[in-house]
């Protein structure tokens, strides 16, 4: 594999060689869109320095000391790793061919270039890596290319991409950099360009972000963009929201600097309508040629538009539906979202339905009814008491059946099954604390041991239809003590209001749930932690000022750049560690809080600017007194 290739040799398909963001700008640039001008320093340059200077078996060392999941060992293994990075010498060689290839590309026009990381698991349609490793911008000279060089090398092991890593099970034996160098773009103004809205799902627009200058002050969340929404088939601009911008990243004699808007320019919109358009129009053109929804970042000089970067984006939601009918899957019968469906909210993917809805609830249903009867000395007729089965899908949205047919067979079964309910109620299958739930712990427990890294894609899929089936029946195993609460709760409330204890109760009118209250949970725990969090940074004013003014997808990245911030991650991680698995959708396919800490620091940013009249913890006490 050569050292350098030049974007006219590049194409999607070679990230192993061209890491993830040369690949990408290759295949732009064949296409024909207006990239400037670059070549990528391949991976083979990078293994060709690790290996002149033995480096490769520290490394890998140094980086399994940070997945004990602690923020201090990532930031600990990053620091040394950087100083081998920082004492270790190019070879000639490979010095000679990347400064020829500077040359050749700096032979026309300015010698300033942007150097950006582009490594081997970023920019995937499966994982976001984006702003995780280095950009350094107007860089001149033969010199100063080659340390940005091993700058950006020395960035593939920062503590934010490590932790990143191991979280996401990469081996950090098989992860490496390629480097791009391209021609400067002086920008006027850039931004980010979304083909599909992030935020609603909407395929029909389009989302761009624009800022003032080079696009590393709205990257680095120094400054809150602009957002204009346009419409993907007309051009049209749909909304506009235009940010105040007080900080911009400009060119100095060599690099760059943050440097205060102009007072007229603050509060003006970025792009004119015609602008919007033309960005739109290649961002169309972008997405179609890729055939997916993209991630643009664009720039703007001198009135031209210039592509930096396009990769899919990774997290989007369901698009709206839109002219669709809902009818039941099979003709006069009942579907209902209620119960367990209504812990699936959104559309599900395409694995979780194969496997939860269809096999695991499915499965479970069955293999529970036929128990029951054999409990109840009965036989149930599945065929015919569900035969379109217990959940099903419509326009992606799971449903249960509400149609049970009752024939003369199963109608006898079921009076029998309630005749022995007591029997029922002794089963194992429904002994919650006795066997459902220490069951579905030893399952979890088993499979959270291996190792994703190296386990076999069928082993990782008959762990995770097991862990659905596991699930299934741990839903089903409580179906006991729900019904139980549910008889039970209104006889109690019944019980208090009636004359027999009316006059006892503290104060008129308290029925069951007053009594309820109070309970500790996970949920309760995890919120009482948050506010914590957010005191600690109450507490100070630099980090209140920044945690209030960044936006929160960048908070995590401006808080490992603040002296104080450290601590604060620290705290964030342990919080995240303890609480982080908290689900909002039982469908695998959505994040959890760990995977994407997005609604964590959304939650945290609002306690910080609005902290409760009274904390979590006062407020369990007074409901359990």
């Amino acid at each position: 594999m050569p050292y350098t290739q030049s974007f006219s040799e590049l194409n999607r398909d070679q990230i192993p060689a061209a890491g993830g963001k040369g690949a990408n700008l290759g295949e732009l640039a064949a296409a024909g869109f207006p990239v400037p001008a670059g070549f990528v320093l391949t991976t083979a340059a990078y293994e060709a320095f690790v290996q002149a200077n033995a480096l490769q078996d520290e490394i890998v060392t140094l980086a399994q000391t940070a997945a004990d999941g602690r923020p201090e060992s990532a930031e600990a293994a990053a620091a040394q790793i950087y100083v081998l990075f920082r004492q270790g010498t190019i070879p000639d060689d490979l010095a000679g061919e990347i400064a020829a290839a500077y040359r050749k590309l700096t032979a026309s026009g300015r010698a300033a270039v942007a150097v950006r990381s582009s490594a081997t698991a970023e920019d995937l349609p499966s994982a976001s890596f984006a702003g995780q490793q280095e950009t350094f911008l107007n860089i001149a000279g033969e010199d100063a290319l080659l340390e940005a060089v091993k700058n950006c090398w020395a960035s593939l092991w920062t503590a934010r991409a490590l932790a990143y890593r191991q979280r996401q099970g990469i081996d950090p034996a098989a992860v490496s950099l390629a480097v791009v160098v391209q021609r400067l773009v002086e920008a006027e103004a850039a931004g980010v360009l979304f083909t599909a809205d992030p935020l609603t799902g909407e395929r029909d627009h389009l989302l761009i972000n624009a800022a003032w200058g080079l696009g590393e002050a709205l990257v680095g969340g120094l400054v809150t963009p602009d957002a204009v929404v346009v419409d993907k088939a007309t051009g049209a601009v749909l909304s506009r929201e235009t940010a105040v911008k007080t900080t911009l990243t400009a060119l100095t004699g060599s690099g760059t600097a943050e440097k205060e808007v102009p007072a007229a320019k603050q509060r003006a919109p970025v792009l004119d309508d015609e602008t919007a358009a033309a960005l739109a129009r290649l961002g169309t053109r972008i997405e179609a040629h890729y055939g997916t929804p993209m991630d643009v970042e664009w720039a703007l000089a001198g009135g031209e538009i210039a592509i930096l970067q396009a990769r899919p984006i990774t997290a989007l939601p369901p698009a709206p539906l839109k002219d669709v009918t809902w009818e039941p899957p099979v003709p006069d019968t009942i579907w209902m979202r209620r119960q367990i469906v209504e812990h699936m909210p959104e559309p599900l993917s395409p694995l979780f339905e194969d496997l939860y809805l269809q096999r695991g609830l499915d499965r479970t249903m069955e293999d529970l009814i036929a128990r029951m009867g054999r409990a109840a000395d009965v036989r149930f007729n599945m065929a015919t008491l569900l035969p379109d089965g217990f959940a099903r899908t419509i326009n992606g949205y799971a449903y249960s059946t509400g149609s049970l047919n009752l024939d003369a067979e199963n109608l006898k079964a079921t009076l029998r099954v309630y005749a022995r309910m007591g029997r029922l109620m002794r089963m194992r299958e429904f002994d919650w604390e006795g066997t459902v739930l220490p069951t579905y712990q030893g399952i979890i427990a088993r499979w959270d041991e291996i190792d994703l890294a190296t386990t076999s894609d069928e082993a990782l899929l008959a762990g995770m239809e097991e862990m659905a089936a596991a699930d299934s029946a741990f839903w089903f195993g409580s179906a006991v003590n729900l019904g139980l609460s549910r008889v039970m709760d209104p006889l109690f409330d019944r019980l208090l209001k009636s004359f027999l204890f009316r006059a006892a109760v503290p104060r008129p009118g308290l029925g069951s749930s007053a009594f309820l209250r109070g309970f500790d949970s996970k949920a309760l725990d995890a919120q009482a932690e948050m506010e914590e969090i957010a005191a600690e940074i109450r507490a100070s004013d630099p980090l209140r000022a920044l945690v209030e003014e960044t936006p929160a997808a960048h908070l995590l990245t401006r808080l490992a750049g603040h002296p104080e911030g450290p601590p604060l991650l620290a705290h964030i991680e342990q919080y995240l560690a303890a609480y982080g698995h908290q689900i909002y959708n039982l469908d695998f396919a959505a994040p959890t809080q760990t995977e994407d800490p997005l609604p964590m620091l959304l939650s945290l940013k609002a306690l910080v600017k609005n902290p409760p009249a009274v904390a979590v913890r006062t407020r369990q006490e007074q409901m359990a007194a």
